[in-house]
């Protein structure tokens, strides 16, 4: 959980949250060890997503960092910078 939370920089009740829904449609399984829990990949297919998304946003990377749709963490959005 510690490494997930420290990967994409969300709070730990978030990715907690979505790792249990993960969990609960059987895209990964999770082992318990006293106050740590241990997330793993069980549908190869999810390895496979994360491969193409990983590609697409590369192949798209100048687009996406030009976006001003979607607000990124901690960035103002346009309208806010205008405000």
């Amino acid at each position: 959980m510690t490494e997930c939370v420290e990967h994409v920089g969300l709070a730990q009740s978030r990715v907690s949250t979505h790792l249990g829904c993960l969990a609960d449609c059987g895209f990964v399984q999770v082992r318990r060890e006293g106050r740590y829990s241990y997330y793993r990949v069980v549908d190869p297919r999810v390895a496979e997503l994360v491969m193409l998304a990983r590609s697409l946003s590369a192949d798209n990377a100048a687009a996406l960092t030009d976006c001003i749709r979607i607000d990124s963490p901690g960035v103002p959005s346009s309208a806010e910078e205008r405000d």
